[in-house]
């Protein structure tokens, strides 16, 4: 009877053990992993590729954007009409694929943003970025991204165009659970 319920003991931690594992590192399995890192294209590829496609009628930046997941390079610049308007990519050179194009005027204001933030209790001075970007490499919704300061690695997405809170998470695993001990200690004293 104590041998079958060391084994069962056993099989569950084994079990608990193999979950938390898959939870915090993944399966490995590339093909999984929607947000897997892409090669970005050189900034001359990706300016040439815009203004061939006139996805963009002039390009005023180019900035490489790594917002908790994916990576993009973002064109900001001017279309046909001389609205801004921002264009992300990724891959090699040979083989740029757009992962989301908008105009600035389709979305919320980014003072509505820091607005939302301030309410949060985030001031101006606590982000440490702030842009608009693709979601995700496959769902083509476009999202405010800010990054807060700090050891955390607090990050937000709100959708850029009704300014709604759509993901709100940590680059600290355990940034949670530090702040929750801590807040217990100081409660203690």
């Amino acid at each position: 009877m104590k041998l079958k319920a060391t084994l069962i003991l056993l099989a569950l931690l084994a079990g608990t053990t193999l979950i938390v594992f898959l939870l915090m590192y993944g399966t490995g399995n590339q093909n999984l992993r929607q947000n897997m890192a892409k090669d970005l294209p050189t900034h001359d590829a990706a300016q040439a590729y815009v203004l061939d496609q006139k996805l963009l009628a002039s390009v005023d930046e180019i900035q490489a954007i790594h917002p908790g997941g994916p990576s993009f390079l973002m064109l900001t610049g001017k279309d046909d009409n001389g609205l801004d308007k921002y264009v992300w990519v990724a891959g090699k050179d040979d083989s740029i694929e757009v992962y989301g194009a908008v105009l600035e005027t389709d979305g919320v204001a980014e003072q509505a943003i820091v607005e939302s933030l301030q309410a949060k209790g985030i001031e101006t001075d606590q982000i440490a970025e702030m842009h608009i970007v693709p979601h995700d490499y496959r769902s083509q919704n476009i999202v405010w991204f800010v990054r807060e300061k700090g050891e955390k690695r607090h990050m937000l997405w709100y959708d850029f165009a009704t300014g709604d809170l759509v993901w709100e998470a940590y680059g600290e695993p355990t940034a949670w659970e530090r702040d929750k001990a801590f807040q217990s200690f100081k409660k203690d004293r």
